[in-house]
């Protein structure tokens, strides 16, 4: 893959020629190096890596373009926004899920995320063009990544993970989940706080909400590595911490991280899966918790533990504590939606997903020691 003639494509596909700041050109010049000299891509992970560079530098050239013709969107307020940062497999994905049921919240559903411009409208939210053609995407989902539907939940009409706002920048973890590209990952967790990342996710939400107005509630592990951002963009935040016994989620990351990298390359090697996933943790373990014990006083009431067992056995406390938090009503008619949800969706409902810490090389004495402190602060237990 060549830098430039990835923007020459990205150029000529929309007729646009504008990507603003250039910011983003030391990030993607970065990722190209990796994936050219690292990932050892097949035939269908090299196209995959060029969609995805692709569609990063086209929905720039579109935002850059709408925000210049529209300079009023940068002007709105984006009120007490609901961050869900837990560690990946803790839970974020259910209670994400649960909490998009109430029509007041404003998640960033999978067709706007991958399609913003132009920004989606109330009247037409349900029936969005883009949204039937981001469906037959997700319809090949099973197709090209066998059993991805029993680890993850994806709709074109559902929530997910606002670190599609940041590919755009690529300032990405998505790209280091589905290949292996460890000098942009190392650089990435180094960085991502430096570039500016939550002024251009700040300046998306305006876009989406532009039209569409409501009060965010939005997930991503990866903001583990930016909270002080995220207060500094965002002041009135509400921060939800998702909990879970170590044991339960090392091993599904890996098998998650396996499953994603398989279609893309046709040298996989589970004990490189389990150190890339280990130094992740690792890294995003140790900034968030220095984080916010050197902030949590600062920012009081706007910090919420949520356990994963506890969750699962009964959520309403959980979601009664997000709406305290931000001063919001808990309606009947949200509670009762979300409670058709919750019967609607039990776990394991795609199937089971199986997975061995073994199989990454990843002892449990390595889970221990990693996790030795956060278990302690936390109270919780290795599985």
């Amino acid at each position: 893959m060549d830098k430039n003639r990835l923007l020459t494509v990205a150029q000529e596909e929309t007729g646009l020629s504008d990507f603003g700041d250039p910011g983003f050109q030391q990030p993607l010049e970065l990722l190209i190096d990796a994936l050219n000299n690292e990932a050892r891509l097949n035939d269908f992970g090299q196209l995959r890596a060029q969609m995805t560079l692709n569609s990063g530098l086209v929905n720039r050239l579109k935002i850059v373009d709408y925000l210049g013709k529209h300079p009023d969107v940068l002007e709105q307020a984006v009120p007490r926004p609901v961050f869900i940062v837990g560690l990946p497999r803790t839970g974020t994905t259910a209670l994400h899920h649960l909490l998009n049921q109430d029509a007041g919240n404003r998640t960033l559903r999978l067709w706007e995320a991958q399609d913003p411009v132009p920004p989606p409208e109330t009247a037409t939210y349900h029936s969005d063009p883009r949204i039937a053609a981001r469906a037959d995407g997700v319809a090949l989902t099973e197709q090209f990544l066998p059993g991805f539907l029993k680890t993850h939940l994806i709709d074109a009409e559902e929530p997910d993970e606002c670190y599609m706002l940041l590919n755009r920048d690529f300032l990405s973890v998505e790209y280091s989940a589905m290949f292996h590209i460890p000098s942009y990952a190392n650089w990435l967790y180094a960085n991502l706080c430096k570039c500016g990342a939550y002024e251009s996710h700040k300046r998306q939400l305006q876009l989406l909400q532009y039209r569409h107005p409501g009060h965010w509630v939005l997930k991503a592990p990866f903001h583990q590595l930016g909270l002080r951002e995220i207060l500094r963009v965002y002041p009135e935040a509400i921060i939800v911490q998702t909990h879970r016994a170590p044991m339960q989620f090392v091993a599904s990351g890996c098998s998650f991280s396996e499953l994603l990298r398989r279609s893309g390359s046709d040298h996989i090697d589970r004990e490189e899966i389990g150190r890339d996933w280990m130094e992740m943790l690792t890294v995003y373990t140790r900034t968030f918790e220095a984080d916010r014990a050197a902030l949590e006083a600062q920012f009081p009431g706007q910090f919420l533990d949520i356990f994963h067992d506890d969750f699962v056995r009964d959520p309403w406390p959980a979601v009664e504590s997000i709406y305290r938090a931000r001063g919001t009503e808990l309606t009947a008619d949200a509670r009762e939606t979300m409670a058709s949800w919750l019967a609607e969706h039990p776990q394991g409902k795609h199937g089971r997903h199986e997975y061995h810490l073994e199989n990454y090389g990843i002892s449990r004495a390595e889970v221990a020691a990693l996790f030795d402190a956060y278990m302690q602060r936390y109270n919780l237990d290795l599985d």
